[in-house]
């Protein structure tokens, strides 16, 4: 009846109302609120497992295609043509200030 439907629960309420009893109609209340917070966090967590096995699943996927397409190498050129670039002149003083003339 806890947990059942309205109609059982309301029962169960106006019950433990006619006893006066405040300790137990508090205690209820707070039950069925409980259980109802309850199973909303269950639902949240089975949709962010789904969520985080999709996520999982994607990034393996993209993980073979960059495999595929050999990313390592061509990512291992470009950082070595970054190095081959001549350095940055420094600022003079006067850009330093502001002055670029």
């Amino acid at each position: 009846m806890l947990i059942g439907r309205t109609t059982h629960f309301k029962k169960l309420q106006n019950a433990t109302v006619a006893t006066n009893n405040f300790g137990l109609i508090a205690d209820v209340s707070r039950y069925c609120q409980d259980h109802d917070t309850l199973q909303q966090l269950i639902q949240e967590q089975d949709m962010l497992s789904t969520k985080l096995e999709l996520l999982r699943e994607w990034l393996s996927l993209m993980q073979g295609r960059l495999k595929a397409a050999n990313a390592a190498n061509t990512v291992g050129q470009l950082e070595w043509q970054e190095d081959r670039r001549a350095k940055p002149v420094p600022y003079t003083p006067k850009q330093r200030q502001g002055h670029f003339a």
